[in-house]
């Protein structure tokens, strides 16, 4: 017989974790699937985490994994092929192994960064390169920074990081972004060049990025460097459940993290709003509540 649950959690980071351990403390018959594959595995430290100083995210998820089983739920590491169905109905159906049944769904799934495809980055990726200024910003204050990219948002980007430090350099790795007039303006109210040049590679060394070497032999040293390219959504689950989303793939939820269809929800990454492991976690927890809620049954609600 297929095994069925109240609640279906699909994906293992913050939002996850929390949302699928707070579904168990509320007694409802709790999964909790991982593909085991996290946006965040590069990084060294998650900052800023309240009650815990700058663990590594491999320690933060064993910590959440063994509450969500002391809680009562269950784990398997799989990959979800397919959910179909509807609320009160749902049948998730995994690559490897038996599908089973889920009255609700909580889509955890988060984003996937894309990642310049630069001769070295990837030594330093996550001790000195970085993605996101909220997490990693307050690491590099002070500091020499270069910032990769290219689109005309990278400019707000800048902008952002003079939260920290007006070291800044914008690297457009051989592109030549049309920029609009206002951001052209801001670059230059703050002093900000922009190096154009193709970056042939990075060096450094334990980890801390040093040098950049552009194509036509120059180089320019850094402290730290940040980037900012394209995330995409992490799992097409929710798209072909046929959850409302935006153009790039964010899913619109409602007050208590309910999606547009009926009995599925979504937090963390893949939702609006910061990145930061903390928040995501917080959702988790908002959508497990609103799980919850809408299973007390109709005699209980007064």
């Amino acid at each position: 017989m297929t095994e069925r649950f109240d609640v279906a959690v699909i994906g293992g980071g913050p939002a996850g974790l929390a949302g699928a351990l707070w579904s168990a403390r509320y007694r409802l018959k709790t999964i909790l699937v991982d593909a085991e594959r996290p946006r965040n595995a590069p990084t060294a430290a998650i900052h800023g985490y309240l009650g815990l100083e700058d663990i590594p995210p491999e320690e933060l998820r064993r910590i959440g994994r063994r509450q969500v089983l002391n809680a009562g739920a269950e784990f398997r590491s799989v990959v979800v092929g397919s959910v179909e169905g509807e609320k009160d109905a749902f049948r998730v159906n995994p690559q490897d192994g038996p599908s089973f049944e889920a009255r609700r769904i909580l889509f955890a799934t988060g984003l996937h960064d894309a990642i310049p495809e630069i001769p070295g980055l990837l030594d330093f990726y996550g001790r000195s390169i970085w993605h996101c200024p909220d997490c990693d910003g307050p690491s590099a204050t002070g500091k020499r920074i270069g910032i990769i990219g290219w689109s005309p948002a990278i400019v707000a980007y800048c902008m952002m990081m003079l939260t920290w430090t007006d070291r800044i350099t914008l690297l457009t790795h051989g592109h030549r972004p049309a920029l609009p007039e206002p951001s052209r303006a801001a670059l230059e109210r703050f002093s900000i060049p922009v190096r154009h040049q193709e970056m042939h590679r990075l060096t450094g060394e334990d980890g801390q990025v040093e040098r950049v070497h552009f194509a036509d032999g120059s180089t320019e040293e850094f402290d730290a460097l940040f980037f900012r390219l394209e995330c995409v959504p992490g799992s097409s689950l929710p798209g072909s459940l046929g959850c409302e989303m935006d153009e790039d793939g964010i899913l619109s939820v409602g007050p208590d993290h309910e999606t547009s269809v009926p009995g599925a929800y979504a937090a963390g990454d893949v939702t609006h709003g910061s990145k930061l492991a903390i928040r995501a976690a917080g959702e988790g927890t908002r959508a497990a509540i609103g799980i919850h809620r809408s299973l007390i049954p109709p005699e209980r609600q007064v």
